[in-house]
């Protein structure tokens, strides 16, 4: 009778041991996926029914012709809803979505119509340039403008071209132009830019909401300090408050400073669901909804 070793039976039973410890990991691993993919699904359909609820709530409250004491509400007031007894709760709040300037103005075939608006994107770059110490403003100008006028052929893919040709400018792609004015400048500066307060990116449009500029982009444009505008510049009146200031008058244009209210916003929500954190969007232009997008 041959007698197995020890160290040889230890082995075998170390190795199964090890084995089904591998095996429930994985199985955990994968029930703890299926779990979460579950979860993921029904916050999905709890996005929807938000979705539903927050859009025809905007509706009902901005309706075909709102003031622009209306729309001011809706942009100054968040929309915050908790359970009383539960976990579930819920933030909701509305910005302009054409309170800055298209960075497709910049584009430098855009024919005599553009040419006004092409010359206030085009010095706001220039003036961004002075203020944050970038190294080369007019290459970063040029570079944006060749991009749009489909001069410099960047990594954007078919679908982008597409949309460009359009007057559609995304902001993952604005970011890529970034990055290569970087990776030619050495310019880190390029990043501390706030450009969201200058220029805003997707489908373009011909005049901007001129009663909710930032403060940041009103200074710019008509260079008054941006503390006066912030302390003394009320939504709507636009005109009287750059009169009222001593700007330059002929730099306003109401056909590119919109007097009136302007009907399109974007609006977002974020809610806690089951363990995790989703969030939602979408535009509302002009009494239709539109872009919803859902985030996890």
């Amino acid at each position: 009778m041959v007698k197995k070793r020890p160290a040889i039976t230890l082995f075998i039973t170390l190795a199964v041991i090890v084995a089904l410890l591998a095996l429930v990991g994985i199985t955990f691993g994968y029930l703890s996926e299926a779990r979460a993919k579950a979860q993921d699904k029904s916050a999905l359909i709890e996005a929807n029914l938000i979705y539903a609820d927050v859009s025809n709530a905007v509706s009902r409250y901005v309706g075909k012709n709102p003031t622009i004491g209306t729309l001011k509400n809706i942009y100054s007031i968040p929309i915050t809803i908790k359970e009383r007894k539960g976990p579930f709760n819920l933030l909701a709040a509305c910005t302009a979505a054409r309170a800055a300037v298209p960075i497709t103005w910049l584009k430098s075939n855009g024919g005599s119509k553009m040419q006004s608006r092409y010359n206030i994107a085009s010095a706001i770059i220039e003036d961004i340039g002075v203020q944050s110490r970038l190294k080369d403003a007019e290459r970063l100008k040029n570079m944006i403008s060749d991009a749009l006028d489909s001069k410099y052929v960047y990594n954007f893919g078919k679908e982008s071209r597409l949309k460009r040709r359009k007057n559609y400018f995304a902001w993952v792609e604005f970011k890529k132009i970034l990055d290569d004015y970087y990776l030619k400048e050495g310019d880190a500066n390029v990043y501390k830019v706030p450009w969201k307060s200058y220029f805003s990116c997707g489908e373009g449009y011909q005049s901007i909401d001129g009663n909710f500029l930032s403060a940041k982009l009103i200074s710019i444009i008509f260079g008054i300090d941006e503390k006066i505008v912030e302390e003394d510049f009320k939504s709507g009146h636009l005109k009287q408050f750059l009169y009222n200031n001593g700007a330059d008058m002929g730099l306003y244009n109401s056909d590119i400073f919109a007097k009136s209210a302007v009907v399109a916003m974007v609006c977002s929500a974020s809610y806690s669901f089951g363990k995790g954190s989703y969030s939602l969007k979408f535009k509302y232009i002009n009494g239709k909804v539109e872009g919803f997008e859902f985030n996890q």
